[in-house]
Order: C-alpha cells, then sequence, then structure tokens
C-alpha cells in the first residue's frame, strides 16, 4: 500500500465513498479488511471484540469520510481511527475486568464463598447487569458504568459528574449492592 499507484487508488477510493459510492466502499472493504481484522485481533486478543471493533472502523470511516484532508492518505487515516477504537474497546475490557475483580473482592469480604460475579465477564450476565442498570437513577447509573464500562477513576467521576468523592463511592456501593442482591441466583 506504500506504492504510488496505491495511494492514487485509494485516494480515488475516498473520492467515490465520500460520493456515497456503495460499490467503492465494498472494494474499500475487500482491499483492507484481512490486513485490519489482523491489526485489531493482535491489539485486543478477542476475535469477538476484533469483529466488533471492525465493525466500528468502517462504520466510522463511513461517517467521517469528509473530514479526510487528503485523499491518498486514506489507509492511515483508518489505522488511526482503528487505533483509537482499539483503545476504547480495551480500556472497556479492562474496566470489565477491573469490575470483576472488585466484585470478587467484596463478595470474598462479606463471607460468600461461592462467587456468582464471575459471571460478570459473560454476555448474558452483563446484559442482566444492563436491565439492573435501568431500574438505578440517572445518577447512579451514570457513576457505575464510568467506572466499570469506561474505567474511570473514582476523582475523575467526581469530577466529570460535579459531585464530591463521597457521593460517588454511595452510588456506586447503592448500584453493586443491588446487583449483589439482583444477581444472587446465578450462584452454582
Amino acid at each position: 500500500m506504500a506504492n504510488r499507484f496505491d495511494q492514487q487508488y485509494f485516494a480515488l477510493l475516498a473520492n467515490r465513498i465520500r460520493d456515497r459510492d456503495p460499490d467503492a466502499f465494498a472494494e474499500l472493504y475487500d482491499a483492507t479488511n484481512k490486513m485490519l481484522y489482523r491489526r485489531i485481533n493482535y491489539f485486543l486478543h478477542d476475535p469477538e471484540d476484533a469483529q466488533d471493533a471492525m465493525q466500528e472502523v468502517y462504520m466510522s470511516v463511513y461517517k467521517n469520510i469528509k473530514n479526510l484532508k487528503l485523499d491518498r492518505l486514506l489507509v492511515p487515516w483508518m489505522l488511526q481511527i482503528t487505533y483509537h477504537i482499539c483503545c476504547d474497546y480495551a480500556r472497556q475490557a479492562k474496566a470489565r475486568q477491573d469490575f470483576s475483580a472488585e466484585l470478587l473482592d467484596a463478595t470474598a469480604s462479606s463471607g460468600i464463598q461461592d462467587d456468582p460475579y464471575r459471571l460478570a465477564s459473560d454476555r448474558d450476565a452483563w446484559k442482566q447487569v444492563r436491565v439492573y442498570l435501568t431500574r438505578r437513577t440517572v445518577k447512579e447509573r451514570q457513576a457505575f458504568l464510568l467506572r466499570y464500562e469506561n474505567g474511570l477513576k473514582l476523582e475523575e467521576i467526581a469530577d466529570f459528574m460535579g459531585v464530591s468523592l463521597a457521593t460517588v463511592k454511595r452510588y456506586i456501593a447503592a448500584v453493586r449492592e443491588g446487583l449483589r442482591k439482583e444477581m444472587a441466583h446465578l450462584r452454582p
């Protein structure tokens, strides 16, 4: 892709995509999907997340093609988008991992031997968590998601929400306690 012909080809593709030519976007996908998938999968180490991230990359390219300044830099621009999306996915995966670990610690300290929260990383359990969150207040839900989905520190959440650190801790503790009760049926 580094030679001049490829740059010209991708410049023409970028122009055609900007004009909403569906064949051009299909050509771009065919020309880049294997390379892009390898990079994303290497970064995320999870084929499912890699597929989701790849779809997000192509949607972002399609939606934001008008922002591309130099058409011949289409592929490097895509790679930049890919990097940022992969970072977001990795941050979310780490937040889910931290969430599971914190819940494990909380259950261990409460004397519960069998831990239903091991399933929290499971996609079905996360769906249940999301359903539960809809029943919480907006501020509780926001604090919880900022912590466990976006990986923000408690101080950052307090600053973002414009509340005290103690309030953030109270919101998160309320949601965690509710989740502990809500998901008790998942104990093996």
